[in-house]
Order: C-alpha cells, then structure tokens, then sequence
C-alpha cells in the first residue's frame, strides 16, 4: 500500500526572510546613554525592523483573525532577530532565517555539507549542460538534500506537557534551551476571561521552569492601541508586572501596543508605552538572566558586547573554543 503524503504546514515566514536579511544582525544593540558612567550599557531594540514584520501580516487582515497566528509569527521573528543581534550563534536561535526554521546545532555542520554538496551539483551541470550521471547518484544527492534535518515549530518538553515555544536559544542539544520566550498577541476583549490568561501564563511558566530551572524566561505580550478602554491597559500592565521577578516565573515581560487603521489596514505606530515593561528592560533583563544562570565561559559574544572584554580576555572552553554558543 503506497502512503498518502501528507501536505506539509507553509512557512508563514518565508515573507518576512528578506526583511531579517536586509536589516542583518546590524550594529551591537547595547550602547552609552548620554551622561552615564563608562561601563553603563543600555540596550537599544531595533524598533523599525519590529513595525516593518508586524505591517506585512497586520496589512494583510491577518490581525481581524487571530487565529492565523500570523501576527504572533511575525513577533516571533522579530524577538529571534534581537536575539541575534545581541550576540548568539544565529545557528542556535529559533525561528531560524531558513527552513527548517529549529534544528539542533549540532546539525549545522551537517546542513552546511549538504549546501555545498548541491552548490557543487548545480555548478557542475551548468557547466557541462547535462544532469549528472548516473541518474541514481544524482537522485541519492537531491535525497540528502530534501532530508529534515529539523522542524518547523520549536517544541519544548516541560513538567507536565509539551509546549511549543515561540522564540529560543538552543546552544547544545545535550543541555537544552537556555532561552525560552513565550509571545501573545490580543487585539480585544481584553477584559473577558482576564483571570483565566494569568493562570494559563503561571501554569505555562511553571511547566518549563521546573524542567529548564536555568533556562532564561521571557513572555511578550502585543495589543492593539483600543486596550485603554476599560481599565484593560492598568490590569494587563499590572498583570504583566507580576509575573516577572521576583514575584513571578518570568525573568522578563513586555508590553507592545500597536496602533493601525481599520479601512487600510495602514499600520501607524508599535510602542512600549510602561516604562517598566519596555523592550529596553525585556532584553535587558532576559540577557542578565542567560549571563546569571551560565558560568563565564559561555555566550562570550553576548557579554562582551554588554560588558566589553574583561582584562586578559575570556578563559577558553572545555572544547578550546572561545565562543562557546555564540
């Protein structure tokens, strides 16, 4: 009996891979404000490529139906990209900039073999204008290539169920995520079932902390510019509050009001309207976490960009290298 492939899911974010790629990992995130202290380092999100990946789904009428998930998709990358810019390994954070968009690291080599091998395959029968011969060993190459070597989703085994995390750090197999960021997007009634979205972001925390306890939490939380009425905007910043340290599982939450208009569709404005819950803190707060739980030799990248280099350089790896996990 011959099996029924089964349609695989489209990758939501192929359209935004040329936004990623032309705003790269740009300029170091962390900078001095003016008038402090030498050392004293402030991060500083890149806004514009945060409004450029929320537009295309929001101007597309994906934000009328949240069930797409298109938004939160876009959100998703948007947090990896910081990720990226703030100095880890692009091949340990998830969503990746390519399909499959979560692999272990430790494939990455193997990945880059099997690009080289097609690269030569193509420059070959350009070449010669001729497919390579015999067809079975062009065939087994073009089955290498086509192998999964990861995923689309990045789940995540917890305590008591798996759960599919929305952005994370993954240096080593072995050890596990030591990133773990959890995205909401809620464009109304914000005010039904309030009680029900505190226990379900509690419950969701608990399931990977007291499987990863050193693992870095974040949880973003994007709303349209309508949460003021009600008193929806005070509850959920109060709510937001009170799930970060110490008081709550997360190490880091924030709170994104985007603003568009209903007729284009236009989106106007993405902001971090509580100081307390801004992006500047969320990453802040989520790379102190990652510097805290893992010892110095690690993420030397991330530090030294935060820190500078410290006198006589960082100490080298079990492995000899001197940027273990980017």
């Amino acid at each position: 009996m011959s099996r029924i492939a089964r349609p695989s899911k489209p990758d939501v974010l192929a359209e935004l891979d040329p936004l990623l790629r032309d705003a790269g990992p740009s300029l170091a995130p962390w900078t001095h404000p003016l008038g402090s202290h030498e050392d004293e380092r402030a991060y500083v999100p890149d806004y514009a490529i945060l409004r450029s990946l929320l537009a295309v789904p929001i101007e597309q009428g994906h934000a009328q139906s949240q069930q797409s998930g298109r938004v939160a998709k876009s959100l998703d990358a948007y947090v990896a990209h910081e990720l990226r810019r703030a100095g880890f390994d692009p091949g340990t954070v998830f969503p990746r900039l390519r399909m499959p968009r979560a692999m272990p690291p430790e494939m990455s080599d193997v990945e880059e073999a099997i690009d080289h091998l097609v690269t030569v395959l193509d420059e070959y029968e350009s070449f010669t204008s001729q497919r390579l011969k015999p067809a079975p060993l062009r065939s087994a190459i073009m089955r290498l290539a086509s192998v999964k070597l990861g995923g689309s989703e990045t789940n995540v085994l917890g305590r008591f169920y798996k759960k599919q995390v929305d952005a994370v750090v993954l240096s080593d197999w072995l050890r596990g995520p030591d990133v773990l960021v959890s995205g909401k997007t809620q464009f109304s009634s914000y005010l039904n079932n309030k009680n029900n979205r505190y226990e379900e972001a509690i419950g969701e925390a608990h399931n990977l902390r007291d499987r990863y306890p050193l693992a870095a939490m974040g949880f973003a939380y994007l709303v349209r510019s309508n949460v003021s009425q009600g008193g929806a905007y005070e509850l959920l910043r109060d709510l937001l509050v009170r799930l970060r340290r110490p008081d709550g599982p997360f190490d880091a939450t924030v709170l994104l009001v985007a603003e568009w208009d209903d007729e284009t569709l236009n989106l106007s404005s993405v902001e971090d309207p509580a100081p307390s819950l801004a992006l500047p803190r969320f990453f802040e707060d989520l790379l102190n976490a990652v510097m805290s739980y893992t010892p110095v030799d690690v993420y030397q990248r991330v530090r030294a960009q935060k820190l500078g280099e410290p006198e006589g350089g960082f100490p080298l790896s079990e492995d000899g290298s001197d940027e273990p996990g980017g």
